[in-house]
């Protein structure tokens, strides 16, 4: 499952990409376009800055811009940087207790969904989103 934290993120770097042009953004104003809670705000800027593709200033016309080329970051290094697993399903985990996994007949379509999404979220960058929404 795709968490809130990844797709606020998401959302973030395609409104910073969409507005690129204007300079330094105030987060707040990003937060209220993308319908995100302010009080995630300052935890999520923090991340996307630690990765080196948002740069941030203080003061009268500080904000915030993106860092890096949108084409350089794609929908699996977001979801990498929080460190969450994106699964289709609990039993892809190798981890996960399930006894049934050999003779399952489900498990190999839970596979081949689980490897198609993550071609889908490899070869798309936030250059991409950006350019699909209005």
């Amino acid at each position: 499952m795709i968490t809130n934290k990844v797709e606020y993120m998401l959302l973030i770097l395609v409104d910073l990409a969409k507005h690129s042009k204007e300079g330094y953004i105030l987060s707040r104003e990003i937060a209220e376009r993308q319908q995100i809670p302010p009080k995630y705000m300052p935890q999520l800027m923090a991340a996307l800055t630690r990765r080196g593709w948002v740069d941030s200033v203080r003061g009268a016309k500080g904000g915030v811009k993106l860092a890096v080329d949108p084409r350089s970051i794609r929908v699996q290094d977001v979801i990498d940087a929080t460190g969450d697993e994106f699964r289709v399903k609990p039993c892809l985990d190798p981890d996960f207790p399930c006894q049934r996994k050999s003779v399952c007949p489900l498990f190999p379509v839970w596979e081949k969904a689980q490897a198609s999404l993550r071609d889908i979220m490899e070869s798309t960058t936030i250059a991409d989103l950006a350019s699909r929404s209005q």
